[in-house]
Parts: structure tokens; C-alpha cells; sequence
């Protein structure tokens, strides 16, 4: 459904399949970060303002202005300086790259925006508030968006590009702490080699009738 911000007046289109049946969701508006009442009962689909200090919402980041038309990039990892530097790669690789301040805003962002790529840190996928823990929000996206989403887990006690691991974890790859200076290359590399996979799926959904 498509949406309009009340602040800035942009035009917001949020995937009906992210948004529960019959319930006001609050979100943020990616291009202002002002805040939106989201109804899906409303046929138009119009987005209302959201009173300061309503709960379950941290503040987003403005979208600079060279950030639009990139494609976008979620960071979730707790320390720091590790975080500064895979924001800092996938700024470098033109990514339009922001980090959660938390799991209940990663899902949040999850259900309202579409991501290229979703970096991942061991230690940030717990459960939020009983509700769906980032892992499932991952997992349970529509077939399509998580193919277009290339997903990266980052921990210490995982291998570099390990197939094995990477299949376990439902993710495109992996990368060990130690080799995040080599964050860039890492995924581009394993970007091609996706890239590759689905050619070959296409291709043969083609020849099957299929595509």
C-alpha cells in the first residue's frame, strides 16, 4: 500500500504483507524520519502523525540527501567500533547504510523498508519483548524480498566464507570478527557469486516454463 508522510509529503510505498490485519502500526518516514500513523484498513492509505512520545519507536536517521535512490544497507551489531566500520565499508560501497540501536528496531525496520543487504553480529538476534526475535523476521519474509535481501552474519566464532555455517544460519555469508577489514571485498565476492546462483535459477525457470 502506498502512504504519504505528513511531514515531508512523501509518497511511501510498505509492502501489505509486513503490516498486521486491522491495526494502526507506528513507523518512521525513511526520507524525514518524521513519525506516521500506518492504517492498512484504510483503502487510500493515507499516513496520520504520530503524538511525541509514543512508545516502541527510537528514533531513525535522516536520509541524507546523496542517500537517495542508493540501495540500502541495516547494520545490526552491538560494539561500536566494529559497527563504525562495516557502516563505513558499505558507505564506501555506496550503500545508503544505517545501524539499529536495537533488535526491536531492526525488526521494525525490517517490516517497513526494503534492504539490500542486512549485516548481522552475533549477540543482537535475541527475542524482543516476547515478540518475534530479529532471526525470525529474517526467516519468515516473502520468498522475493528475501532473495533480494543478502544477508551477512559477523562473529568470532564462525570461518570466513564457510558455506556450511552460512547454509545453518540461513544467510548468504559469514565473516569472522578478525577479517572485517576485509568487509568490502568479502561481500562483493560473495554478491558475484549469489548473483551467479540465481542467474542459473533463472535460467532454468525459463527453460522449465517456469520464468
Amino acid at each position: 500500500m502506498t502512504v504519504t508522510c505528513p511531514k515531508c509529503r512523501a509518497s511511501l510505498t510498505v509492502p501489505e504483507d509486513r503490516l498486521p490485519k486491522a491495526k494502526v502500526v507506528n513507523a518512521a518516514c525513511p526520507r524525514c524520519g518524521g513519525a506516521v500513523a500506518i492504517d492498512p484498513t484504510q483503502k487510500a492509505g493515507s499516513a496520520t502523525p504520530v503524538p511525541a512520545g509514543v512508545p516502541g519507536r527510537s528514533a531513525s536517521e535522516h536520509v541524507a540527501y546523496g542517500e537517495h535512490g542508493q540501495p540500502k544497507a541495516l547494520v545490526c551489531a552491538p560494539e561500536p567500533t566494529e559497527r563504525q566500520h562495516i557502516l563505513g565499508s558499505l558507505k564506501e560501497s555506496g550503500y545508503a547504510a544505517h545501524a539499529a540501536a536495537g533488535p526491536a528496531e531492526a525488526v521494525e525496520r525490517l517490516r517497513f523498508a526494503a534492504y539490500a543487504v542486512v549485516v548481522v553480529h552475533e549477540g543482537f538476534d535475541q527475542a524482543v519483548g516476547g515478540g518475534p526475535s530479529l532471526w525470525d523476521a529474517l526467516t519468515e519474509m516473502p520468498m522475493g524480498t528475501r532473495r533480494a535481501t543478502h544477508t551477512v552474519f559477523v562473529g568470532s566464532g564462525v570461518a570466513s566464507h564457510d558455506a556450511a555455517a552460512a547454509f545453518a544460519r540461513s544467510v548468504d555469508l559469514t565473516i569472522n570478527s578478525h577479517d572485517l577489514p576485509h568487509f568490502s571485498d568479502a561481500l562483493k565476492r560473495s554478491l558475484a557469486e549469489t548473483e551467479r546462483l540465481y542467474r542459473v535459477f533463472r535460467e532454468t525457470q525459463v527453460a522449465l516454463g517456469r520464468g
